[in-house]
């Protein structure tokens, strides 16, 4: 009798395992979800290529140690209430997020970072797409090929999508950049996704997935 079972025991494991390889298979996005702690602002929710690494908030503090020890930058972090970075690259790394260098694949930086009383007066629209790269003053330098105005709620803001060398010698790289205001002003939430033009124009369905997700839910002031 004993005997007689094994075959099917053994084909219903067969069975039960090929149905955990196609039931079990990894997620097409991971998920981000962050609402911070100890300020007036809402929750923020993006989606990611699973296959994208996530890195740990400690390693991306240590990471900017080196270009924000002192003076504005480190203000900026200073006020830095939540950040994440994301690489595309086999090898990922943070020196394609933070470094000079243009990366290859797709890398995503985001945050929401409280603004200086004194900031808040230039807290513009014409700022937001200002944040990263002057591309109101780079003229034919640089490429725009989107520039929308957003809402989500009380927040309001711009989806920008620009091209430019940021040196010479550097291949071309393309800035997929969202940013909102809180409706009080006083905090901006950041998103962007960057990589050679190149990859971008390759990466560009992964890319728009992760934009395309962006949502801001706020905390009504009151």
């Amino acid at each position: 009798m004993s005997r007689a079972r094994r075959p099917a025991a053994a084909l219903v494991a067969a069975v039960l395992g090929a149905a955990c390889v196609s039931g079990c298979a990894a997620p097409d996005y991971r998920y981000a979800a962050e609402k911070p702690t100890g300020t007036q602002t809402g929750a923020v929710y993006f989606k990611v290529p699973y296959g994208w690494t996530q890195f740990p908030t400690a390693a991306i503090a240590k990471a900017q140690q080196p270009w924000a020890a002192a003076g504005d930058p480190q203000l900026l972090l200073q006020a830095t209430a939540w950040q994440e970075a994301y690489d595309a690259a086999p090898e990922p790394s943070l020196t394609h997020v933070f470094g000079r260098t243009t990366p290859e694949r797709p890398v995503v930086y985001a945050s929401l970072r409280a603004l200086y009383t004194e900031e808040q007066p230039g807290a513009t629209a014409a700022g937001l797409r200002d944040l990263l790269v002057p591309v109101s003053t780079l003229g034919k330098a640089v490429h725009v090929t989107t520039d929308d105005v957003l809402r989500q709620g009380s927040v309001s803001g711009v989806h920008v999508v620009f091209s430019y060398a940021p040196s010479a010698g550097q291949p071309e790289e393309t800035i997929d950049q969202t940013a909102y205001l809180s409706d009080g002003t006083d905090a901006v939430y950041l998103l962007v996704v960057r990589c050679t033009t190149a990859c971008y124009a390759e990466h560009r369905a992964e890319i728009e997935s992760v934009t395309s997700s962006y949502t801001i839910q706020e905390d009504r002031h009151g």
